[in-house]
């Protein structure tokens, strides 16, 4: 894999789909974005890591119960420089770790967490692996949101534990920054999912057309939940994948060649085509 930069603290850094069926998912993603994958883990733990042109995107693993119902999901991982230390200040704050502090053998170490809220979220401390070496493209991350009914319990816990400092954006979503850098949001619910969790991270990926995009996942056994429909960061759409996970396609504009940067910044700025990276 091409080497990306390092992730600043707090930044949304890789997203990991938990699915019941694997080879399902490896085909819906692979037909909707074009991914191509690399395998990795031991045989009965499954896991694929997503690539565009060769640079890694997003992750594939066999599905874990984390909610007591073992939904099929997409998880954010926010980056940390320690993550032992950092699961201990989401203990002091209010949040649950779910699965201790584990090591990807000469790639990272990893947490799985739940906020206050009931929302489940990650920790990654790359090492050789710093997280995804693209975004902000079709087919890749280009945003991060916690959703939950309680916005405000959210910025509450997510400051205490990542110093995130926060900006207006409407009546119920902030966009946190990290370095001065917009990077993610927290707001309500907007209850699309009626069968979703309370509260969870919400995982946008770019699309060149929004619309052809959600064409074609229907094709692909999908189905919409809201959308497409303009919004003053690009047009969107919120989609459940054909296994039942639940994600947001957002407008960016088409892919560059591959050049993941010196720090990649998984997250559209409010001007979707400006790439800054922190």
């Amino acid at each position: 894999m091409p080497k990306a930069g390092r992730y600043h603290e707090g930044v949304p850094c890789w997203a990991e789909l938990a699915a019941p069926d694997v080879e399902r998912a490896r085909r819906f993603y692979g037909r909707l974005f074009g991914w191509e994958y690399v395998p990795t883990g031991p045989a009965g733990d499954e896991y694929l890591v997503a690539t565009v042109r060769g640079v890694q995107v997003a992750g594939i693993r066999s599905r874990r119960e984390v909610d007591g119902q073992g939904r099929p999901a997409w998880t954010t991982y926010l980056a940390v420089d320690d993550a032992d230390r950092t699961a201990g200040l989401v203990q002091e704050a209010g949040g649950l770790v779910v699965f201790e502090p584990f090591d990807v053998p000469d790639q990272a170490r990893g947490v799985l967490a739940v906020d206050p809220l009931g929302a489940v979220f990650g920790l990654w401390q790359g090492s050789l692996n710093p997280g995804a070496g693209l975004v902000n493209e079709p087919g890749t991350v280009a945003w991060n949101d916690q959703l939950s009914p309680a916005p405000d319990t959210a910025r509450d816990f997510y400051g205490r534990v990542f110093g995130y400092e926060y900006d207006a954006a409407a009546a119920d979503h902030t966009v946190f920054r990290v370095g001065g850098q917009p990077v993610g949001g927290i707001g309500g619910d907007p209850g699309i999912d009626p069968d979703g969790p309370p509260a969870f991270w919400a995982v946008y990926f770019g699309a060149a057309d929004t619309d052809r995009t959600v064409e074609r996942a229907v094709r692909l056994g999908g189905s919409v939940l809201d959308g497409p429909e303009p919004t003053p960061y690009g047009r969107l759409a919120v989609v459940r994948d054909d296994g039942g996970a639940v994600f947001t396609l957002i407008s960016v504009p088409p892919g560059e060649p591959a050049d993941p940067g010196p720090d990649p910044n998984p997250g559209p700025n409010p001007d979707p085509t400006d790439r800054t990276t922190i």
